[in-house]
């Protein structure tokens, strides 16, 4: 009697355990959403299309969007553990890994030679680059624009010395150039071309022979499972080929995502170059950032990281090999 009163007393308690038992494995195997940060921007274009067509949930991935404003932010949701994936410019690129942070590069999906324009008062004497000397140039510290001052300032033969970078907050836009705290601002779309028609009559966009390219790329946290950003770098292929192939159809997609008509979706768009690739000019523009970054003492360490080694060459290549033409 005792016997079956304890068996029967088990059989009841695993009655109540086994579903409780099933819920939990149950939990434990849904899997949390990809949390993929995606800049604002127009150059960050394939991926914001890719979450807005869908190409994401198509390639079989469940992916959660952190906007942020710009490269630089994205790169910190990543290095910060609150995203797996980001979408950056080249030079946060190279603050963040100097500064101890480390991810795999998985691709360069963009390109640009007029991403940013240098927007200057023409109140304050402005009307060429030589008369940036003496003044106030905003930059957004340890971005593309901030590379882009370097450059235009070395081409145009104006010394660093004789102009003050002043170091502006992305939120503001380009309001410290509006309300006249500096003199001129390296502005990347679309605060630019706003700030160009805010201003009028009073500004003077400054051009320049040699403009920097800036190049976007897919960067993931190390060791993130090779299929799942193969899925990835599928769907972003697909947003660029309909953004190549049938652009008319993929602005009228972005405008209704930026709230602007199709023409000025367009007029955004004009001058980037999409396309998925690893090659050694990102290569090159990494290191070359690098010595620009240490020489001018704004990087955390002086020693460069080794770029390639950071490449994650096989996702790109099992997509494409002709798009992989980095040397490793």
């Amino acid at each position: 009697m005792t016997t079956m009163t304890t068996m029967t007393s088990l059989v009841r308690r695993l009655l109540v355990l086994l579903p409780l038992l099933a819920l939990g494995l149950a939990t434990r195997t849904v899997a949390a959403p990809l949390v993929l940060a995606i800049g604002e921007s127009p150059l960050f274009a394939p991926l914001q299309l890719a979450a807005q067509e869908g190409y994401f949930a198509a390639e079989g991935l469940d992916v959660r969007v952190q906007p942020c404003i710009n490269g630089r932010r994205c790169l910190k949701h990543l290095t910060d553990g609150e995203a797996q994936v980001a979408t950056a410019a080249d030079t946060p690129m190279v603050f963040a890994l100097h500064a101890g942070h480390r991810f795999d590069i998985v691709a360069t999906f963009g390109s640009s030679s007029r991403d940013t324009m240098l927007v200057a008062r023409a109140d304050r004497g402005i009307r060429t680059p030589a008369d940036l000397a003496g003044k106030r140039i905003g930059v957004v510290r340890g971005t593309s624009a901030h590379y882009f001052t370097n450059v235009f300032l070395l081409v145009n033969g104006v010394s660093r010395d004789k102009a003050s970078l002043v170091f502006i907050d992305a939120n503001r836009g380009a309001e410290p150039l509006l309300r006249g705290e500096v003199d001129a601002a390296a502005l990347y779309r679309p605060v630019g071309p706003q700030a160009a028609q805010q201003l009028g009559a009073n500004a003077q966009v400054l051009a320049t022979l040699r403009p920097y390219t800036v190049m976007v790329n897919l960067v993931a946290q190390p060791g993130l499972n090779q299929d799942t950003l193969l899925r990835l770098l599928k769907a972003v292929q697909r947003s660029i080929t309909l953004l190549n192939s049938q652009p008319a159809q993929a602005h009228a997609r972005l405008a209704a995502l930026w709230k602007l008509d199709a023409k000025a979706a367009a007029a955004l768009l004009e001058g980037y170059e999409f396309r998925l690739s690893l090659d050694q000019t990102l290569l090159s523009t990494l290191e070359a950032e690098s010595r620009w970054a240490v020489r001018e003492g704004l990087a955390d360490s002086p020693v460069a990281p080794d770029y390639l080694e950071l490449m994650r060459t096989e996702p790109l290549r099992a997509l494409d090999p002709r798009a992989m033409t980095l040397v490793k």
